[in-house]
């Protein structure tokens, strides 16, 4: 089988932590025997003036790479800053990518067209796949419904007429097939599969002790004294939650009954700023630590030597940083209603809290450092729950699975036309 894989998620250098999941799927697929080829569309920048500010990063990266015996391409596509027209991107994306998606379709013969998020890869994906009579698989994790659906009325078209040209659509949790009324307006519900992304044992227990052992001299090196630690991983935005962490720990009793806690933050982005002005106002210099963006072994480290992953978000279709988490055998705390909640309730790996709520915060920390045998039992589940039903490999059998529903039905309907 060969898959063709359109997605604008990819670690390149210009956003090295961008679509981390996609890599490591589609790595997971390749290994299991499918020839897989990733097309990434890159934004077009100037070469001559590579390396300038952010966009000048995007001339940094090569036209082509080979990757574990992957073809990866970056077409370039027109982008603008600050998302203007991105109602049009889809058909930028086709224009970008037409040549190069005529040429792979001539020589790799692909079987499908594998599109992460609907708008703009799938919209472009279900138009190509129109026109070279290819059947397309839409990954949809989330962005599309919670903010391109209520971006403008030609976005949400182009979300709801993908999916619906589209042969199959996975949603990456529960939340994503119940919280956002597709029964009223999506085609055929029968259609759309839940697959969990998942986490890479191997990376993990290979990559992060290395990390863990050449970071203890590092600047990101803990004191010995220093217990307990929280963790967040991610982006810094706001709905990530990280102000709300923030006033648990400020406005309690916490840091009287542990005096040591350190509260550190992997990731960087807007919200920076507003939370290091938060941290001083809040008097907690001396309890917080932001360590910027980290490669994802670092990261993976710092999840190793944590005592709590806290990340309580809203808007998150899922969030594989909790899977992350989980297989390091730490508790975690998310919020009730996200793609996380129902894994937490059902498997009791963590704690859940009310969106926007410090004190739910507070009391969720404070339980689980007062409960230690509690809080080690739920990471003990947590590591088992992931090695045994959410690693990639897991994840890469279903997505083989609903290729193979794919391709078995297109051969059935193309023998019914023959008949």
């Amino acid at each position: 089988m060969n898959v063709l894989v359109i997605s604008h998620l990819y670690p390149t250098a210009a956003q090295p932590l961008s679509g981390i999941f996609v890599q490591q799927q589609i790595e997971a697929i390749h290994a299991q025997g499918i020839e897989v080829t990733l097309v990434n569309p890159t934004p077009w920048f100037p070469r001559a003036l590579k390396g300038l500010g952010k966009w000048g990063k995007y001339a940094q990266v090569p036209d082509y790479e080979l990757h574990q015996g992957m073809d990866i391409y970056h077409p370039r596509v027109l982008e603008f800053p600050r998302g203007y027209f991105f109602a049009h991107y889809p058909l930028t994306y086709r224009l970008g990518m037409g040549k190069l998606i005529a040429r792979l379709v001539r020589e790799k013969k692909p079987d499908l067209i594998h599109a992460h998020v609907a708008h703009p890869d799938g919209a472009a994906a279900v138009a190509l796949g129109k026109q070279y009579n290819l059947p397309v698989v839409v990954t949809i994790h989330g962005q599309d419904f919670a903010h391109t659906l209520n971006r403008s009325p030609r976005c949400a078209e182009s979300v709801k007429d993908t999916l619906r040209q589209a042969r199959r659509v996975i949603l990456v949790s529960d939340k994503l097939r119940e919280n956002y009324g597709l029964e009223h307006w999506a085609d055929n519900l029968s259609k759309y599969r839940v697959i969990y992304n998942g986490a890479e044992f191997e990376d993990i227990d290979n990559q992060t002790q290395a990390e863990v052992q050449k970071s203890a001299s590092s600047e990101n090196a803990i004191p010995n004294e220093r217990w307990p630690v929280l963790l967040t991983v991610g982006f810094l935005r706001e709905p990530k939650g990280h102000a709300y962490v923030l006033e648990a720990l400020a406005h309690s009793e916490l840091l009287k009954t542990y005096p040591d806690l350190l509260y550190r933050i992997a990731g960087d982005g807007a919200e920076r700023r507003n939370l290091e002005a938060k941290v001083s106002a809040l008097g907690l210099e001396k309890h917080v630590e932001f360590l910027g963006s980290l490669p994802h072994p670092q990261a993976m480290a710092e999840m190793a030597r944590c005592d709590i992953f806290v990340m309580p978000s809203w808007n998150e279709a899922f969030g594989v940083v909790y899977l992350e988490a989980l297989s390091q055998g730490k508790p975690i705390i998310g919020t009730k209603g996200e793609g996380i909640a129902p894994l937490i309730h059902r498997e009791e790996v963590g704690l859940t809290v009310r969106p926007r709520n410090a004190e739910d915060i507070r009391l969720a920390i404070e339980k689980l450092l007062s409960n230690p045998d509690l809080a080690q039992e739920m990471g003990k589940k947590g590591q088992t729950l992931v090695r045994e039903n959410f690693t990639w490999s897991h994840n890469a059998r279903q997505t083989i699975a609903l290729y193979r529903e794919v391709l078995t039905e297109g051969n059935q309907g193309l023998g019914a036309e023959l008949v």
